[in-house]
């Protein structure tokens, strides 16, 4: 996790301290909804839309990886790209920066998993 560029050594050790062990997770999907960054689902009748983020896990661990996301902006032109894109597709800053986040937390998932350093080529 350390080798993504822009990550410190107190932000990986909080994120690594709030999730635990990351083999206990099945999918980056269940790391996301631990964080509280995925989006709630609004259902009435047969209308389904795609609401806020639930706020539901730990807000420790949120507030760190908002704040590694802002960081890792600044150090990664891959992330950076992608923020940019989120922005040209008409999102605000902070729903762009929560895609960021989601793509650190799965990028982090894959490290941790496969146990291997980060390849900005590597992203799409």
């Amino acid at each position: 996790m350390l080798t993504i560029p822009g990550l410190g050594e107190i932000s990986a050790a909080i994120i690594l301290s709030e999730y635990g062990d990351i083999s206990n997770f099945s999918s980056p999907n269940k790391m996301l909804a631990f964080a509280g960054l995925e989006p709630s689902i609004i259902q009435s009748g047969t209308l389904e839309h795609n609401g806020k983020m639930v706020k539901h896990g730990s807000g420790h661990l949120r507030y760190t990886i908002m704040n590694t996301a802002m960081s890792v902006l600044g150090y990664s032109p891959t992330f950076y790209d992608f923020y940019l894109k989120k922005r040209s597709e008409g999102k605000c800053h902070r729903v762009a920066l929560s895609h960021v986040c989601k793509k650190l937390i799965r990028v982090i998932y894959t490290l941790e998993k496969n146990n291997i350093d980060f390849d900005p080529s590597l992203l799409k």
